[in-house]
């Protein structure tokens, strides 16, 4: 098979689940023989990942140069809808790749986790309203367009695939899960703490309710400490008044933005891996964690419930109520054979329900349905 993948970051120049999810298979692609080619964003390239541009504007243009190569693709294989005008003209060729297009989050749910919020009686004002407006509404009417243009759609949840169903696509979304080898035990072990938080900063990610949370953790387990890993504290400077208003700042380490390989070593040195989010197709981070045994307490939101069993392999709490996920941290940390209980059903979760081979093989089932078609 000849794949051409057009995905707007890529790690390790951004780190981030569309990104990863593109990068597994990848690299399943290459290991198992065939030919793959990665377009993207960022400022090195090298002999299999080609960084067109630095910009979004830059990104845009230099994907409609691309179109002649990737029609010569069996596949021509994009994430979200942010590669249309490269669709389009791939699209209005006479013989012409397959395009297949792997959604991820829904705007609309985006849209929505930007609206003003509260947090222990506390009102935050929630993103700018022209991006609510604006912004998030464009990206949606891409996505619908992009929807239609593909000749095949990829949701990676049933929640990721509902959401779609009202784009106007002439067939409902095949579910591909992610996928992940099997983990080499970390080498580099890491300071044990009690919580961690792993990704971006931002109002969607709702990082806010980390002040909270760690207060009322405190409370039970006077000694406990976050690490936040992925963004910096002089980042969210709103966070950083609500710790220090807390008097919380001292019980706070945060290692900046982290490697996707560096990770595993956070995961196996803390207690329990912290999801707040307002939105998310299925954080990347819940499986990286639960891969290495560590039980998330996360929001019931998006497709996290596709991939935690409440009480089984971690909890899962309501919207914007971090008094529940404290309580349930709290749980986890007073217990350790409940959290090594919740950590090895973690484990099994990912191992047989996101194995690479069973990824790997859906995709290239797809593929192969696909490069006939054209034919």
């Amino acid at each position: 098979m000849r794949i051409i993948h057009f995905v707007p970051f890529y790690p390790p120049e951004r780190v981030g689940g569309v990104g990863e999810y593109a990068a597994r298979l990848h690299r399943a692609l290459l290991d198992a023989g065939h030919e793959s080619l990665v377009v993207t964003r960022g400022r090195r390239s090298e002999p299999t990942v080609r960084r067109i541009a630095r910009s979004r504007l830059g990104w845009l243009l230099g994907s409609v140069l691309w179109a002649r190569r990737a029609a010569g693709y069996d596949v021509v294989h994009t994430h979200q809808g942010e590669a249309l005008p490269l669709m389009l003209l791939v699209a209005a060729r006479r013989r012409r790749a397959r395009l297949l297009t792997t959604f991820h989050v829904s705007y609309a749910g985006v849209a929505a986790s930007l609206r003003p919020y509260r947090l222990e009686g506390r009102g935050f004002r929630g993103g700018p309203w022209f991006y609510r407006t604006l912004v998030c509404w464009a990206h949606r009417a891409v996505d619908a367009v992009a929807a239609r243009l593909a000749d095949a759609r990829v949701a990676i949840t049933e929640w990721t695939a509902g959401e779609l169903k009202g784009t106007g696509a002439p067939e409902s979304a095949r579910v591909i899960r992610h996928g992940f080898a099997p983990l080499a035990l970390p080498v580099d072990a890491k300071p044990p703490v009690e919580l961690l938080y792993v990704g971006l900063g931002g109002i969607r990610k709702r990082v806010n309710a980390l002040a909270f949370v760690l207060e009322r953790v405190r409370r039970a387990l006077p000694d406990a400490r976050l690490r936040i890993a992925g963004f910096e504290l002089a980042q969210e400077p709103e966070l950083r008044a609500l710790l220090d208003e807390l008097g919380l700042l001292d019980c706070v380490e945060c290692v900046g933005p982290v490697a996707s390989a560096a990770l595993p070593a956070h995961y196996a040195s803390a207690g329990v891996l912290v999801v707040p989010s307002a939105y998310e197709g299925l954080a990347l981070v819940i499986l990286e964690g639960m891969q290495c045994g560590l039980p998330p307490v996360a929001t019931r939101v998006g497709g996290h419930a596709e991939a935690i069993e409440h009480g089984l392999n971690g909890f899962l709490v309501e919207l914007d109520r971090p008094e529940q996920i404290a309580e349930r941290c709290v749980e986890i940390l007073r217990d350790p054979e409940l959290r090594g209980r919740l950590g090895a059903a973690a484990r099994r979760t990912v191992e047989e329900r996101f194995g690479m081979q069973r990824h790997l093989r859906e995709y290239l089932a797809l593929y192969e349905s696909l490069a006939r078609e054209r034919r």
